[in-house]
């Protein structure tokens, strides 16, 4: 199988793979995130031209606050199909909006992903099977609803502040010596 250099190419060429002209899927993906050194920002609305979506996929660059947030909220779902993140916070981010997630199994992202539940687990540089996920969640929208309303019932019950400072403070409860067990 080819690797594209890019979770983004990946990401690309799953939006080309919907947009077959068997299925011709009506979507809208928005593209959100910093060009790298790797893939300037002039290429990926190059490969977005080149493989026919700019119809169907909106590059946005880096974003943050209000115009973050508004993108967040329009959303029916969330993807990152990450080749290496250890603990992707967008994730969170994801979650907290009650969006069903589609990523990939690495790092602690299947710790934050519960497969089928709170979203979609594809392998790692794999488009069809991200298309496949993509194509899952439109066909079955109240399904994807149901996820997405998981996760953020995970995120408020593992991930907020006060989880953390709560957990925290357990941790560090039973690494210091107790005046009783002395």
């Amino acid at each position: 199988m080819f690797r594209w250099p890019s979770q983004v190419l990946v990401l690309l060429d799953s939006c080309r793979l919907l947009r077959e002209p068997k299925t011709q899927e009506d979507f809208r993906c928005h593209l959100v995130g910093a060009a790298t050194a790797e893939l300037s920002a002039e290429r990926i609305r190059k490969e977005i031209v080149d493989c026919g979506l700019e119809t169907c996929v909106i590059y946005h660059g880096r974003r943050f606050g209000e115009d973050k947030e508004a993108l967040f909220t329009k959303a029916n779902a969330f993807l990152l199909p990450t080749f290496d993140d250890c603990f992707p916070l967008v994730i969170l981010e994801a979650m907290q909006h009650a969006l069903p997630v589609i990523s990939t199994p690495v790092g602690a992202i299947p710790d934050m992903v519960d497969e089928g539940v709170t979203g979609l687990l594809v392998p790692t540089g794999d488009a069809g099977a991200l298309a496949r996920a993509m194509r899952r969640l439109m066909d079955a929208p109240e399904a994807a609803r149901t996820m997405g309303r998981a996760g953020l019932a995970r995120f408020l019950e593992r991930h907020t502040t006060q989880q953390f400072e709560h957990n925290l403070l357990r941790i560090l409860q039973d690494a210091l010596p107790s005046p009783q067990r002395q």
